[in-house]
């Protein structure tokens, strides 16, 4: 083998293991953030009535709402036009837990207080399609959407267990590979 050839097997062999050490960045920057790996605690009482946060929970954004008195009643006359489930006096609970993404195309969904000349209601929509729902996460017909168009509720996320007054968890899931 001639001096030539070694040195070009040399140079290839450096090029190789510098584009596998130049890639090493790339693949750990895929990997979830630990934020994303472990638990979520929620102060519930701590979310002012009537507000919405919004966490990290398991890579995507969940949301804790807790309602005022007058949206309490504003929930209950308007059973008949949502999906479900349906309130009644009484059977609301304290707050809300789920998934502020679109069930239509997964957009993220915006608050409709600075659109309140154009949505009656109070709620989250959606600016891919102009969907419309509840704080409670139920889809609400026919507001920006063409007659017939019915969309499923907001993913709920009600895995979490109360830790102690206003304080709940939810637990890092487990992925089961059967």
């Amino acid at each position: 083998m001639s001096k030539r050839k070694i040195l070009v097997r040399c140079v290839w062999g450096l090029v190789c293991v510098g584009l596998l050490f130049s890639l090493y960045p790339f693949v750990e920057s895929l990997k979830p953030s630990a934020a994303t790996d472990g638990p979520l605690t929620v102060s519930v009482y701590s979310i002012p009535k009537g507000k919405m946060k919004i966490y990290e929970y398991e890579g995507r954004p969940l949301a804790v709402y807790r309602p005022t008195e007058e949206y309490l009643k504003e929930l209950v006359a308007n059973n008949k036009l949502t999906n479900g489930p349906y309130y009644s006096e009484g059977t609301i609970p304290d707050f809300f837990v789920y998934y502020p993404l679109s069930t239509h195309k997964g957009c993220f969904l915006h608050d409709s207080s600075g659109f309140a000349g154009d949505i009656p209601l109070q709620g989250l929509f959606d600016p891919c399609h102009m969907g419309f729902w509840d704080y409670s996460g139920r889809f609400i017909k026919r507001i920006n959407m063409p007659d017939g168009v019915q969309l499923k509720n907001l993913e709920v996320e009600d895995n979490y267990r109360w830790e102690s007054d206003g304080v709940i968890r939810f637990p890092k899931k487990q992925i089961v590979i059967n």
